[in-house]
């Protein structure tokens, strides 16, 4: 079955609403490590208020106020303009959300933090509060990548009542799982995402969804296939806990081999496929890890407290690596951390796809600052490597790197003591702080000599912000044979997104300034997110051009690169959509006018990050 999921690293668009952030990947098929994608009174124990007609959704809910001193899960109902509410919805989504509390609350004991769990909104008779909301449109038109469309449905609904929904954790029960038959055809969103400050989940309800089925043989469910209603409920009810844990803020991440056995499938990573399990007598279920529980135990629905938006203001001051045959033992500290409880790292192999299969490793931070932690089970290939502290208040911040282990399994960690070095330099470039520069290059030539690719990138930060004004091409000396198209004047150049750059690209967030493709650092280049347009004028004085050209790393775009001379096309790439560099070399002789372009593919403009390479004339 396929998924959408929020949270994840690779390949993925993100999506805002309001405060918060999701990222929404293209669906994945099911197994490699798939994601699941699943209330009110009985009516005589529900107020009907209908809020809003014609085109307008529709709110089902008790009128008394929902406000509560403490943070609670909020429970919606969307049910589309050609169906109906469920007849027994309340008892059971109660039921089904009772269940998964359980769950949460007895991994969080199994953790070391004690019976915590998140509440429940109830109203004053102790019935499960939930806010019915009829859609604008029939079934159908509510597809896969509608979760925004459901989204502000509700959103618009619970303001109704009093409720912004951007500051608050809700999940939602769709009625979008249609049974043609035997079959069940999900028809809907099935994803979360969120934070600290607030998330959605949005999961499908059915009538066959009911914790007290997980122990049932019964024929009569569907998934993928005919199965049991107990199998059912695994999937689906596991969907529940599964997303609810994005809407708090929880990545994928897996269990480790030495724990399969033992305790089963993590649920963020394809336990939503095993939960009830072992209550059947079919294999060990789900189970709550530690690189999951430690942000839980900080986040206001578990520890009762409200925290206005924060973002964390620690960085890395420190990050030593230390391999052994698989496994890396990571010593660091982190600056200005008095609000961070812990870290947790995150090793993905790029190999399998998505990042269902990051394993998570946690350490509590020192009264310094300092933490240590110890990445196992390492085979051989490249690893995306994400730190994420963990503040007190709930928010996170993430410090993104890789790293390679060989055939042997041990880990070469010069890419990531790079990458911290890397990370100081870039935040003395953003200040302008040509002093800390030279200071950060020397103690970087002092304690790590041998690593020349970082010295060259540190001096090149120094030269940035040391550059002085373009020169005119026409002031180049004529025995002057070649020239960097970075170095001279354009006669314009216009980019889809940011400012047109030299040397360098935009920061984003951890990401460095510096032109990368493939892993490789190119010192001489042109920004030019698609669209993008530069011009120059060579007054016939040059005989031809060569440059790379490529996708800047960690930006999954799709472009197309052209050159084009007096207007006539010169060259033409084919559709670029991965992150390997390539070279073109093109006559200029007669040429007054030459353009370099970059075309978005035809699928949008996001992540079109295009970079021209050492683009160099020759005459």
């Amino acid at each position: 079955m396929q998924r959408d999921d929020f949270l994840s690293s690779n390949g993925v668009r993100q999506i805002r609403f309001g405060h918060l952030t999701c990222f929404h990947r293209p669906r994945k098929p099911f197994r490699a490590r798939p994601c699941l994608r699943h209330f009110i009174s009985p009516p005589a124990l529900v107020l009907a208020v209908l809020l809003g007609s014609g085109g307008t959704g529709e709110v089902v809910a008790a009128p008394e106020p929902a406000a509560a001193a403490r943070p609670v899960l909020r429970v919606a109902y969307f049910i589309p303009a050609d169906r109906e509410p469920l007849p027994d919805r309340v008892a059971r989504v109660d039921r089904v959300l009772t269940e998964v509390q359980r769950f949460y609350r007895e991994g969080m004991e199994q953790n070391g933090y004690g019976p915590m769990t998140f509440p429940l909104d109830r109203r004053a008779d102790g019935q499960l509060r939930i806010y019915e909301v009829r859609g604008r449109e029939p079934m159908r038109a509510y597809g896969r990548e509608d979760s925004r469309k459901v989204r502000d449905e509700v959103r618009a609904a619970l303001a109704r009542q009093g409720l912004e929904m951007d500051s608050e954790t809700v999940i939602i029960f769709q009625l979008l799982l249609d049974w043609q038959g035997d079959a069940a055809i999900e028809i809907g969103p099935y994803c979360g995402g969120g934070d600290a400050g607030g998330g959605t989940a949005w999961v499908y309800d059915d009538a066959k969804l009911d914790p007290q089925l997980l122990t049932s043989r019964t024929p009569g469910g569907f998934y993928h296939r005919p199965c049991s209603l107990g199998e059912f409920n695994t999937h689906y009810l596991g969907g529940v806990a599964h997303e609810l844990g994005h809407a708090l803020g929880l990545p994928h991440d897996c269990e480790r081999a030495s724990e399969t056995k033992r305790k089963g499938a993590s649920l963020m990573g394809a336990g939503n496929h095993t939960y009830g399990q072992e209550q059947r007598g079919e294999g060990p279920g789900t189970f709550l890890t530690a690189a999951a529980a430690l942000p839980l135990s900080v986040h206001p629905l578990f520890s009762g407290k409200r925290h206005p938006k924060t973002d964390l203001t620690c960085r890395l001051a420190e990050l030593d690596a230390h391999p052994e045959p698989h496994r890396l033992t990571l010593r660091g500290q982190l600056a200005d951390a008095a609000d961070v409880v812990g870290v947790v790292a995150y090793s993905d192999a790029r190999a399998i796809p998505a990042d269902y299969d990051a394993l998570g490793w946690t350490s509590r931070l020192e009264a310094d600052g300092r933490f240590r932690l110890t990445i196992k089970d390492l085979t051989p290939g490249i690893y995306d490597l994400r730190l994420r502290a963990i503040g007190a208040h709930g928010y996170t911040k993430g410090f993104h790197f890789t790293f390679t282990v060989d055939a042997e399994g041990r880990a070469q960690v010069e890419p990531l003591i790079e990458t911290v070095w890397i990370q100081r330099a870039q935040a003395a470039y953003r200040a302008r702080d040509k002093a800390r520069l030279t200071a950060i290059a020397a103690e970087a030539k002092r304690t790590h000599p041998a690593v020349t690719r970082l010295h060259q990138k540190l001096a090149h930060y120094g030269q940035l912000v040391s550059a002085g004004p373009p020169q005119a091409l026409r002031e180049i000396p004529p025995k002057q044979k070649r020239c960097r198209l970075a170095d001279i004047v354009w006669e314009s150049a216009t980019t889809g997104w940011g400012p047109p750059l030299r040397n360098q690209v935009p920061a984003e967030g951890e990401l460095d300034s510096l032109l990368a493709v493939d892993g490789q650092f190119f010192p001489s280049g042109l920004y030019a997110h698609a669209p993008a347009r530069h011009v120059v004028q060579l007054d016939q004085n040059w005989k031809s051009l060569t440059t790379g050209y490529g996708l800047q790393d960690h930006h999954p775009g799709s472009v197309v690169f052209v050159i084009k001379g007096d207007g006539r096309e010169l060259f033409r790439s084919r559709i670029i959509n991965d992150h390997q560099p390539r070279e073109q070399t093109v006559n200029l002789e007669g040429v007054s006018r030459l353009e370099l372009l970059v075309e978005d593919a035809g699928d949008g403009r996001s992540g079109d990050w295009g970079v021209w390479l050492a683009p160099e004339l020759s005459r």
